[in-house]
């Protein structure tokens, strides 16, 4: 679909200025100790929600109304939740919305299975084959993002590297992964939720305009910034000048290989949400842990973080998919 004008202005005001208009709110937080999980996870829905509400504004035909409403209630929901935290902290918040994203997820699939193919494919949201070359991506990312935790690890030593070689050799890491399988279904939302608005949306966007690599290097520094939130209060609040150099390092090469992996399969978006999915969820198998907040990060951090994504990802801006840079 082509956009215009109009549509990227909706988008960008929910997908970017919902975002920044809750940093106040997040500041609060942080100042009072509170758990910011929540702004995160809301945070997630808002691309996807900026492009369906673009989408039933400009009336377009063909869209799978259901659904879209389902996202866009479950945003508000979210949103609701976030800024409820900021004045009525409770332990709950994260609970309630961790229920909504299973709830909402759950309904989701129901409404696109049951939805005219025609609506699917109209939106970018068909499920259709390439099953082997998606396998393939995904195991490779597996593998690549795997080798990376490990040689970071190494790169520690002594009793740290000691460590977490028994900790791969407890069964702790492979019930973790096995669950991760089954959760991507109660929980693909939030993924599908970035991954609609930057793959789907706002790539082919910017690549008819700047060409297809500088296109899509370029919703990689939009993507990275639009962590900056996060990066200040709650990733790195201590160190957020190195967390916003990491995300926007992360997000550029990530962007490469995702959009690679979204033209490789037909434009299939559901192997970025997978993909988008594995390199936020498998940091539990990786590390442990499935608290990613108050990080610190040293600008060596910064660095080696940089060759190792820049060695394993930009190297697909060769692909035949990013050739046509008119």
């Amino acid at each position: 679909m082509k956009t215009n004008k109009k549509e990227l202005t909706v988008f960008a005001l929910c997908a970017y200025a919902i975002p920044f208009l809750m940093m106040p709110l997040l500041y609060i937080c942080l100042q009072n100790g509170r758990d910011t999980s929540i702004f995160a996870n809301a945070q997630m829905f808002y691309p996807a929600a900026g492009v369906m509400l673009a989408f039933l504004l400009a009336r377009r035909q063909g869209t799978p109304k259901r659904f879209y409403i389902l996202h866009i209630a479950a945003t508000a929901l979210m949103l609701a939740m976030s800024v409820l935290s900021a004045f009525l902290p409770q332990e709950g918040w994260l609970n309630i919305a961790n229920f909504v994203i299973i709830i909402a997820s759950v309904l989701g699939w129901i409404f696109l299975l049951t939805e005219k193919k025609t609506k699917r494919e109209a939106c970018g949201l068909r499920l259709h084959g390439k099953l082997l070359t998606a396998l393939v991506i995904c195991v490779y990312f597996l593998a690549v993002k795997t080798a990376m935790v490990f040689l970071s690890m190494a790169m520690q030593g002594g009793d740290s590297w000691a460590e977490y070689l028994a900790y791969w050799r407890t069964s702790a890491p492979w019930v973790m992964a096995v669950v991760l399988v089954p959760n991507f279904f109660l929980s693909f939302l939030p993924f599908f939720g970035e991954e609609y608005g930057w793959r789907y949306y706002l790539t082919p966007a910017l690549q008819g305009r700047f060409g297809a690599r500088l296109g899509a290097l370029a919703v990689g520094v939009l993507w990275g910034l639009w962590h900056l939130p996060l990066n200040l209060f709650f990733y790195s609040p201590d160190t957020s000048l190195q967390s916003i150099a990491a995300q926007l390092v992360v997000c550029v090469t990530l962007g490469v290989f995702f959009t690679f992996a979204y033209e490789k399969c037909g434009k299939n978006i559901w192997l970025p949400v997978v993909l988008h999915y594995l390199n936020n969820s498998m940091v539990l198998v990786w590390t442990g842990t499935a608290d990613i907040s108050n990080q610190i990060i040293s600008w060596t951090d910064v660095a080696i973080s940089a060759i190792m994504y820049g060695v394993v990802f930009l190297p697909f801006l060769v692909a035949k998919c990013y050739r046509n840079n008119k």
